[in-house]
């Protein structure tokens, strides 16, 4: 592809200020230096660039760059008003908008946006074949069988585009992912246009200055996902519910719920710790996976599959096998249950805590958690204060702390723990802490260890180091 028609496709969306004359063959696309090889265009962002990213670019084989600034560089420049978006749109050009070959579902929510993706494949694989659909989730990205490297929940737009693009080649009939709200507001998905589009849940998180500077500026963000989909599925029980199918701009937007009146209900509802069921419609739903939050999710992945015209038998089939690993997962030993679940905001502690007190109402209460570096703030008061008032004792310890002093953090949160009357114990090491908490549990107890789910690595000081895992720690001890 020619550097012109990549720039007269970024002058049509209004982002081209200055164009060279000379125009070269482009092979590749790329914001990294270290991922550049010969014929590609680079695209300067990011508040920490360096010239001297540039200069590498150039030396590996970039033949043009994207930029707000003149750098000076001994290529062809493409000067735009706005680099973030001409990031999506170029690589929307490049690639030959590849979701307009398949059926995209996009889903963002507070919590639960890893469970709907995984019910979805669950359905995808029993509806189209095992190697047909694709996903992209927090934990990882695939299509079919075949893992795809990625980074963050929703990738930047250049990567994201690489996935996206892997689907259309390996002609996938659908494909689910999530959509972070620093994508929404940072452009990651900008000119995607999505199958259909699911909101879950809102509530006050990911305030911080590297993240969303208001819960206003967050929600704003969020309302993004559905001005860019045909089709839109609301949580109509959601307290912002209204707000969202109110804003939506889908050709059609449905709505789900459980508790006011909406186009998919579910009804005659029997929850277990170990599932649950449900009618919808007149149709009969069972999960495996627990809660009455993962029942929403179900609603969803049912209300994306009937806009994908995937008969119900099948949607059934699906969910009832859907897993997600580190989602509500429950392991029982020697009479202590070990619960293991993502949770690290305040709608999800709570909905961890709603199920144990619901279906472990006698048992002792043993809560490990941690606060996150460099993000979401008001995690560290809010987390502390549900499991100082809801635990029976609490193990303090890392999640992430990036390029925060762990201790620091831990510092803040036992500050806010002193105001509640739980005994608590800090412990910086999260394998430590792991087995300290399981270790001092009885028969009857509940170990809830929060916040990493099925990972396996920890950002420390801004690198990312090797954890055994919370499950894989906690059977190791018990067994």
């Amino acid at each position: 592809m020619k550097l012109s028609e990549i720039t007269k496709y970024l002058a049509q969306k209004g982002l081209v200020l200055e164009a060279p004359n000379a125009d070269p063959e482009i092979q590749h696309i790329s914001c990294d230096s270290r991922d550049v090889k010969p014929n590609t265009l680079f695209f300067v962002k990011g508040v920490a660039f360096k010239p001297e990213y540039l200069a590498s670019a150039v030396e590996n084989g970039a033949v043009a760059y994207v930029s707000q600034f003149d750098l000076g560089a001994e290529i062809p420049f493409v000067k735009v008003s706005d680099v973030r978006k001409a990031m999506p749109y170029g690589a929307k050009i490049f690639y030959g908008d590849p979701v307009s070959k398949y059926k995209l579902a996009a889903v963002t929510g507070t919590k639960g946006k890893t469970s709907v993706v995984y019910m979805l494949k669950s359905v995808f694989e029993q509806a189209f074949g095992a190697e047909n659909y694709g996903y992209i989730s927090t934990n990882e990205a695939r299509c079919g069988s075949e893992p795809i490297k990625k980074s963050g929940t929703t990738p930047e737009s250049l990567e994201l585009y690489t996935i996206l693009n892997k689907f259309a080649q390996k002609n996938v009939s659908a494909a689910a992912m999530e959509v972070s709200s620093q994508a929404l507001k940072y452009d990651r998905v900008e000119g995607l246009r999505f199958h259909t589009g699911i909101f879950l849940n809102l509530s006050n998180d990911h305030i911080s200055p590297t993240e969303h500077s208001s819960f206003e500026d967050y929600k704003a963000a969020k309302l993004k996902l559905l001005e860019n989909c045909t089709y839109g599925l609301v949580n109509i029980d959601d307290p912002y519910g209204e707000d969202f199918f109110a804003a939506s701009k889908c050709e059609k937007t449905f709505t789900f719920g459980i508790n006011k009146p909406c186009d998919l209900r579910a009804e005659n509802v029997i929850l277990t710790k170990n599932g649950s069921s449900f009618k919808v419609n007149g149709e009969d739903f069972t999960l495996k996976m627990p809660g009455e939050f993962n029942i929403y999710n179900a609603l969803a992945a049912i209300g994306v599959c009937k806009m994908m015209n995937i008969d119900v038998e099948t949607v059934k089939k699906g969910l009832a096998s859907a897993s997600a690993e580190g989602r509500m997962e429950i392991f029982e030993k020697n009479g202590v249950t070990v619960l293991v679940d993502y949770a690290h905001n305040k709608l999800s502690f709570e909905a961890v805590f709603d199920f144990v007190d619901k279906f472990y109402p006698e048992s002792r209460k043993i809560c490990l958690f941690g606060c996150q570096g460099n993000k979401a703030l008001d995690r560290r008061v809010e987390l502390p204060e549900i499991a100082g008032n809801r635990a029976d004792m609490v193990v303090l310890t890392s999640d992430d702390p990036a390029n925060e002093e762990p201790m620091e953090i831990i510092r803040q949160v036992e500050f806010e723990l002193k105001k509640t009357p739980v005994e608590f114990v800090s412990i910086e090491d999260r394998e430590e802490a792991v087995d300290f908490a399981v270790r001092n549990a009885k028969s009857g107890d509940v170990v809830i260890l929060a916040g990493k789910g099925q990972e396996t690595t920890q950002q420390v000081r801004g690198k990312s180091v090797s954890y055994i895992g919370d499950m894989k720690k906690a059977k190791e001890i018990l067994e």
